[in-house]
């Protein structure tokens, strides 16, 4: 069995079935409320492990705040992932004064988990890129759908995603296999909120599988070094600290999700 095998989201109805937000679960086991973030071991799965979660959700589980097809912007919580290290050390001012980058993206899945001992909860979403920019290498260059508006310069895409009220830029790319799996330590609300319409989240979950299933045939494709850089952009089981501003426009500097690496290495080393 080739290692991108468990790529595939495991389906007892069907081989394009993504589970929604009340069904996805995570790998961790015994999750805690109270542990504190390592940048090291949030990044410590296999880089091949699935974007998708198995499909048996724990009885601490319920759907989160955060409705799946709701466009965010998210930038990791540095303050969240310092508090690994005593205040005085190196390690803690060096995070402390790093600025992230901020990233676009669609959450496709939110869960609230409860902890029995202290009766605290926290949220977790999964959110896929979205970019100006196909993903990379070309063999993943078709895992994306536009999103309207598109220009006049780009191809006619009848299958361009919908947003109930019209999304603030053009030529923008929903990714379809490559995201985040995020801890949601603080918000930042608006009024104004950009999500897809109902019959486009469906669009989205039904190309999304397909698009995971095709992970597969890139085993015989890429070189060692091409796996592990998109390995990186997959979904991981642990989930990031991070803040979140549902107004996703006035952000002049979003960064492309291949930043996103860039940011974990900077604060790895």
């Amino acid at each position: 069995m080739s290692r991108l095998q468990s790529l595939s989201p495991p389906s007892p109805l069907s081989n394009y079935w993504i589970p929604s937000s009340a069904d996805v679960y995570t790998m961790i086991e015994d999750f805690d409320t109270e542990r504190r973030y390592s940048i090291a071991e949030s990044q410590s799965a296999d880089a091949l492990t699935s974007s998708f979660d198995i499909f048996t959700p724990p009885q601490n589980r319920t759907s989160g705040k955060i409705c799946p097809g709701t466009f965010i912007v998210f930038a990791l919580s540095t303050a969240e992932l310092a508090q690994e290290y005593p205040e005085d050390s190196d390690v803690y001012r060096k995070i402390c004064q790093y600025t992230p980058g901020r990233y676009l993206g669609l959450v496709t899945s939110a869960f609230v988990r409860w902890n029995e001992d202290d009766d605290s909860t926290v949220e977790e979403v999964i959110v896929h890129f979205v970019s100006k920019d196909t993903p990379q290498p070309s063999a993943v260059a078709n895992h994306c759908i536009p999103i309207f508006p598109v220009s006049s310069t780009e191809p006619v895409d009848s299958s361009a995603l919908h947003t109930s009220i019209l999304f603030p830029w053009i030529d923008h790319k929903q990714w379809t296999t490559f995201g985040v799996r995020l801890c949601v330590r603080q918000t930042n609300p608006s009024a104004l909120v950009f999500e897809l319409r109902n019959e486009d989240l469906e669009l989205f979950e039904n190309r999304a599988g397909k698009d995971h299933n095709r992970l597969e045939s890139l085993h015989t494709i890429l070189d060692d070094e091409a796996k592990a850089t998109l390995g990186r952009l997959l979904v991981t089981p642990f989930a990031f600290p991070a803040e979140i501003w549902f107004d996703i426009r006035n952000h002049p500097d979003i960064k492309e999700p291949f930043s996103f690496v860039g940011d974990i290495d900077s604060l790895e080393r």
